[in-house]
């Protein structure tokens, strides 16, 4: 008896552990420690397998301790590449699997993207970490409720679609959102709208959701995670000077980051020094990693509020900070204003991978490339591309006429071209003299008024377009081709006209923008044919000879004796009042269209007049579809012993997108390399 009641004690003592077990919270853990403790990172996506330690990246305690901030429901991550993003999401929904469980939704750019980051980046995690897979069954096993989209587990869900399948956005409640590569994502999901919102919205009834973005960001205008960073706290990451103390955030500028040059001017990274913004003083490469493993002993690891804000009537930029990096008020140390979205900002210059001589070397390999450098801007330093917009000043081309008109051209045109506009009630012509190295003078702006239904008009502009030019020097020029718009109301009355003055060179032209697939030729290589009557039509580049003809305003003139390669002149007889406004009624922008970036020229406002402008083009159309080329006459020789000097601008040449932001120039300063600002 004695020995049956000793059992039965011990086995009650057992079940009551048992249940206290079961019934025992989990641990109060934030990411990191959790992180820390259970994650295991897979060979297959790891130089270093193995338990995970986050502080081998000291900068991306930030992020990491934000997710399980009380007051934080989203969570923006602008960083470059190979730096804090796919690990922190790939960890928060680990964590919420086996700690928090709850329904999760991960978003990539497409469906297929989801699906290979299923399976070659969630797939080995789930193998190498022992909570995980006791928690997710095999997708093998029958059942299971398991597939490359759809994980199920005790509490919850998890799964992986695509931003362009409206469906899977739209359906059931998700508390845990995870946006990864944001800025790839389409424009709309079909027809529903934009994605991020889409997911982001299966959030918004739970009082305890997490949203996180991260992506490298792109362009200035369009970049989505730069949007979302500009609307979080803007958390920046202050690092202590090696030498002095002073905290401070890394820039890529010519004044923090300098290397040597040897005595024949070549580039020596490996000797690259981050200089400090207070003291001046450089940090070696050992320095520089151990200020930034010094984070880890700060309150804040670095990571402070850097939003404006307003207190005490006045604006400020944040200067004092909690231990928590929250930004104070300086006057009445009121705490500032937090939304509940936190955004983190992180170059490769908080890497404890990558060397600052590995960054300089990608500076130096993209630099005088427009796109290369485009892509270093995005990828390594986190930061938007700032396309330079042009938006010519009309008052200022004004200013700039030259005496001489259209009945007496100046002796260096050697032929003429023109382009027409056409409108309902009128048809607009510009006319453009042109001489060596694609100098162009404007010569008159022509407008014709009448119904352009009828064929009155049309025999107004058959006489015009015969008009010779006379030259100063005696020479009678005649138009030698010329284009006009058969957009519109009038295009078969265009066409009637082009197709009886083949021999003249007149040709029926319609303007084609740019498109995600690419820049368009100014003059195309071969014309395309009208469906009903199969005239031929030519597809003009708008697009690209709008920003051919920006780039060549932009070339100062010389002189009224020197010749100015693809300069562009107006005469001070013959335009309208208006034609400066009309050439400039437009400005460059850059959209994106099916995850693709691409510049188009777009009207400055709404009305705006330009007929001007597209006369301009077309008539710039109508010079390359010459195969002449004209030579430069010969200029008379200089009476002194010395050889005049004329420092010109290369532009664009004319059947080329330019490129708009002009790469940095290396220029050494003693033995040192001093560069310019790459924008």
């Amino acid at each position: 008896m004695d020995f049956q009641q000793t059992t039965v004690s011990r086995l009650m003592a057992r079940l009551k552990r048992a249940r206290r077990e079961a019934l025992r919270p989990p641990p109060k853990l934030n990411l990191i420690e959790w992180a820390d403790s259970y994650r295991f990172v897979s060979k297959k996506n790891s130089a270093n397998p193995g338990l995970w330690q986050t502080g081998r990246v000291p900068c991306a305690y930030g992020p990491y301790l934000a997710v399980t901030e009380k007051d934080t429901d989203t969570i923006t991550v602008m960083a470059s590449t190979q730096m804090v993003k796919t690990e922190l999401l790939l960890n928060i929904a680990s964590y919420f699997i086996h700690q928090d469980p709850a329904s999760i939704l991960f978003v990539q750019p497409t469906q297929k993207l989801a699906e290979d980051f299923s399976k070659e980046r969630f797939a080995p995690t789930r193998e190498s970490t022992p909570v995980l897979r006791e928690l997710i069954p095999d997708a093998k096993a029958r059942d299971s409720g398991v597939t490359i989209t759809h994980k199920e587990y005790p509490g919850g869900t998890l799964d992986f679609v695509g931003a362009n399948s409206p469906v899977d956005l739209a359906s059931r409640p998700k508390r845990i959102v995870l946006s990864d590569e944001i800025d790839k994502y389409p424009a709309s999901a079909g027809s529903e709208g934009d994605p991020l919102s889409l997911a982001e919205e299966r959030a918004s009834t739970f009082w305890n959701r997490k949203k996180v973005r991260a992506c490298s960001p792109t362009d200035e205008q369009s970049s989505r995670v730069a949007t979302e960073y500009q609307s979080s706290d803007q958390r920046r990451c202050f690092v202590p000077c090696p030498h002095c103390g002073h905290e401070q955030i890394l820039r890529f500028t010519p004044e923090t980051v300098i290397w040597d040059k040897d005595d024949d001017g070549n580039h020596k990274p490996q000797t690259a020094q981050y200089y400090c913004e207070g003291c001046g003083a450089g940090w070696s490469e050992a320095e520089r990693i151990r200020a930034l493993r010094s984070l880890l002993d700060k309150p804040d690891k670095g990571w402070r509020q850097t939003k404006p804000f307003r207190c005490c009537g006045r604006e400020h930029q944040p200067s004092v900070w909690t231990e928590k990096g929250r930004s104070l008020c300086p006057d009445c140390g009121t705490p500032s204003h937090y939304s509940g979205h936190a955004g983190f900002h992180v170059s490769k210059l908080y890497s404890t991978r990558h060397k600052l001589a590995d960054v300089v070397k990608e500076w130096l390999q993209a630099h005088k490339s427009k796109e290369k450098l485009r892509k270093f801007v995005n990828t390594a330093l986190a930061e938007t591309w700032k396309e330079k917009v042009e938006r010519l000043d009309p008052k200022a081309l004004a200013e700039r006429v030259e005496p001489y008109t259209a009945d007496a051209v100046p002796a260096d045109v050697q032929l003429v071209t023109w382009g027409g506009d056409t409108q309902d009630d009128r048809i607009e012509v510009t006319f453009q003299g042109w001489g060596a190295d694609e100098e162009c003078w404007v010569l008159k702006h022509g407008v014709l008024l009448g119904d352009t239904a009828k064929k009155a008009v049309w025999d107004q502009l058959d006489e015009l377009i015969k008009e010779p030019f006379l030259t100063v020097d005696g020479h009678r020029l005649v138009p030698q081709a010329g284009c006009i718009d058969s957009q519109g109301h009038r295009g078969e009355m265009v066409h009637a006209f082009c197709r009886s003055k083949r021999n003249r060179r007149v040709y029926a032209v319609k303007g084609q923008g740019n498109d995600p697939r690419g820049s368009k030729l100014i003059w195309p290589k071969t014309p395309s044919r009208t469906k009903n009557s199969g005239d031929k039509l030519y597809l003009v580049g708008v697009d690209t000879a709008k920003d051919a003809l920006a780039s060549r305003l932009a070339i100062e003139i010389v002189g009224e004796d020197q010749p100015t390669p693809f300069a562009i002149h107006f005469p001070h007889d013959g335009l309208s009042a208006d034609y400066f406004e009309q050439l400039t009624a437009e400005k460059a922008v850059t959209v994106i269209q099916h995850g693709r970036e691409y510049r188009v020229w777009r009207p400055k406002a709404e009305g705006i007049r330009n007929e001007a402008l597209d006369c301009f083009v077309y008539g710039l159309a109508a010079r390359l579809s010459l195969p002449n080329k004209l030579r430069a006459k010969p200029q008379p020789k200089p009476t002194t012993d010395e050889e005049p000097v004329t420092e010109q601008k290369e532009p664009v040449a004319a059947n080329a997108t330019p490129e708009v932001a002009p790469a940095p120039i290396a220029r050494p300063s003693r033995q040192r390399s001093r560069w310019n600002a790459y924008r």
